[in-house]
């Protein structure tokens, strides 16, 4: 059990997390400019493992994520992006990522439990836990909010969900696919044949999301895809953070292809991120990655 001691904006008096940089009420500024350190949030679980940065620009992370790894092998990993004109994005993403987190975990643990009504689970305790963060009322902003995308992984199988456009890939010796389909006006243009990819890429709704994790979202279910590879490879998740700065499956794949071939899911991680901040690090960055091998199933 966690306890955290109720804190307040010092110039308007309105409640505040610990780790806001800037109160979400009057904009005053909570703290200072942090350390290097602070600003990047790594886990390396061997098999998976996720880096969050702040990135170069913004003045918090308002990305999160979740991971646990079990024996089988077995991956539970959850990545979320608080919605920027979101109040209290942060916070969301936190406690959507915990949320949904958890219930994967535990299926993870249990192989008899169905993998897919898990993942409905799972989104569905986000959407719960982003129902009940507090937050204060400031100009032009809306309810707190957040994409996701998660993935359970029990031995080659892996059952990816997501709302939003943070999204998942594929990539091994000789695929490179991107796994997930952003709801965003720009993809659905696109399925409409209203748009082509190229246009979309180009167009100002490329980010305007038709569906989040929020009390304020459309009623439409989460979607879903299965991955059952037949090589060995790397299951990767990520914010828009990273995939604005390579948004095709096959750029992206040829970065992580360019690494050494022993290269550890951690590296992995830490390299795309690096590329990102590098690129211009305009948002936040997260991005977690597992190494599944059909070979070593149980």
């Amino acid at each position: 059990m966690t306890s955290e001691t109720a804190l307040t904006c010092p110039a308007c008096g309105a409640p505040r997390h610990a780790e806001d940089r800037f109160c979400e009420q009057c904009g005053a500024q909570l703290a200072g400019e942090p350390s290097p350190a602070a600003t990047r949030t790594a886990l390396d679980l061997g098999l998976a493992a996720a880096v969050s940065d702040q990135g170069r620009v913004h003045h918090r992370n308002e990305d999160a994520f979740h991971l646990e790894v079990f024996d089988g092998p077995s991956v539970a990993v959850v990545v979320c992006d608080g919605i920027s004109s979101a109040s209290a994005g942060n916070v969301a993403a936190r406690d959507a990522a915990l949320a949904a987190g958890t219930v994967l975990a535990k299926a993870a643990a249990d192989p008899t439990r169905d993998a897919g009504q898990a993942m409905l689970d799972a989104i569905e305790a986000a959407l719960t836990a982003v129902l009940h963060v507090e937050w204060t009322t400031r100009t032009q902003r809306v309810d707190p909010s957040c994409t996701l995308v998660s993935a359970l992984c029990r031995g080659p199988r892996a059952v990816i969900g997501w709302v939003g456009d943070s999204r998942a890939y594929w990539f091994d010796a000789v695929d490179a696919r991107q796994l997930t389909t952003d709801d965003s006006f720009a993809e659905e243009g696109i399925a409409k044949g209203l748009l082509t990819p190229e246009q979309a890429a180009k167009s100002p709704f490329l980010h305007s999301i038709t569906n989040w994790v929020g009390p304020d979202a459309p009623e439409r279910p989460p979607r879903m895809v299965e991955l059952n590879p037949e090589r060995r490879g790397r299951l990767v998740l990520c914010t828009d953070g990273v995939w604005n700065y390579a948004p095709g499956a096959d750029e992206l794949g040829r970065l992580v292809g360019e690494l050494p071939a022993d290269a550890t899911p951690a590296a992995v991680a830490r390299a795309l991120a690096d590329m990102a901040n590098a690129r211009g690090g305009h948002d936040n960055i997260t991005v977690a990655v597992v190494d599944i091998d059909p070979s070593m199933a149980p």
